[in-house]
């Protein structure tokens, strides 16, 4: 045990200390901790200029890359669309920018997009599944065929497809296909803008940033199945977004888990920049062609993009 005298000897250490730290500041070492400060100060700052400088460096330097590759590559994806029509499916919470961007790049090649359709959460919210089955049986016309081994939602993305899209050019908007857009819209799943006269035969679908915590891939699971269900019924679909999509937490990393939804579908993990926004039209050009990749600088199986015989190709 600690006896008194170990607590008389502690204090009369300290009260030592104290003092000698008074005599001190006040004899030869008078000053230097100001000084030490000082100096402290005067690094930090030279640190703080390094990093800033290093910081318009590295923002000058993606700026000379992007425009860099806007320049080189303009007319790369010129014709490439011609003729195709392209529904943009936004998830909950996706990039206007983004978005915005690649329809820019859509119709730079030519492509005309016939409508967006922004998803509400509500549609993946696990408490509304009740909802969404029964709407999804009342919904389906007389000419789409559920696959028998086919779950609630790629059941709905089929019928999502069937009132935007469809496997052929030139599908004109129907009243089958009105009353399924009258439908998911008076059940505030879908907005859609502006109303389409015309069906597309490819989709665009733009992924949202994982929100912060991450959560589990898992919890994409009816947002993969819905996105396939979109692929099914369509002409080909191209799911974009930007790199934290394609890590742990994002729905490119859950659509790429999947080996049955990467067989048609495929995927774009830069679309935030220039060089990902071409990827999305050569991806596009390739699902009419009837082939499918993964694309971009995260975990991408096939590389950067499509390959060169697929860009020279119309």
């Amino acid at each position: 045990m600690i006896d008194f005298r170990y607590h008389i000897v502690s204090i009369v250490a300290i009260f030592f200390a104290l003092g000698a730290g008074v005599v001190l500041g006040a004899g030869p070492l008078k000053g230097t901790g100001s000084d030490i400060v000082a100096a402290q100060a005067a690094k930090d700052r030279d640190q703080l200029a390094d990093a800033r400088a290093e910081l318009i460096q590295a923002k000058a330097l993606d700026k000379y890359r992007d425009d860099y590759i806007a320049k080189v590559t303009s007319g790369l994806t010129d014709g490439k669309l011609v003729g195709k029509r392209i529904v943009l499916v936004t998830m909950p919470n996706a990039d206007s920018d983004m978005t915005d961007a690649i329809q820019a790049a859509i119709e730079q090649a030519g492509g005309q997009v016939t409508t967006k359709v922004s998803l509400d959460g509500k549609l993946f919210d696990p408490g509304q599944r009740q909802l969404v089955e029964p709407l999804v049986n009342d919904l389906v016309t007389s000419d789409l065929q559920f696959p028998a081994d086919s779950n609630t939602y790629q059941r709905a993305g089929m019928i999502l497809a069937r009132g935007v899209a469809a496997k052929e050019e030139a599908k004109t908007v129907d009243t089958e296909a009105v009353k399924i857009i009258n439908g998911l819209s008076s059940a505030k799943l879908v907005s859609l803008k502006p109303t389409p006269k015309d069906r597309g035969s490819l989709v665009v679908v733009v992924a949202a940033k994982p929100p912060t915590p991450a959560p589990d891939n898992s919890s994409y699971n009816e947002a993969v199945d819905f996105a396939e269900g979109l692929d099914t019924a369509s002409g080909g679909v191209v799911v974009a977004g930007m790199p934290e999509s394609a890590q742990n937490g994002g729905f490119l990393k859950a659509l790429r888990g999947n080996a049955d939804a990467t067989k048609g579908l495929s995927t774009v993990d830069v679309a935030n920049l220039p060089s990902g926004q071409m990827t999305v039209v050569f991806a596009l050009a390739e699902q009419a062609g009837g082939k499918a990749g993964q694309y971009g600088g995260i975990d991408a199986k096939n590389g950067v993009a499509p390959t060169a015989d697929q860009v020279k190709g119309n």
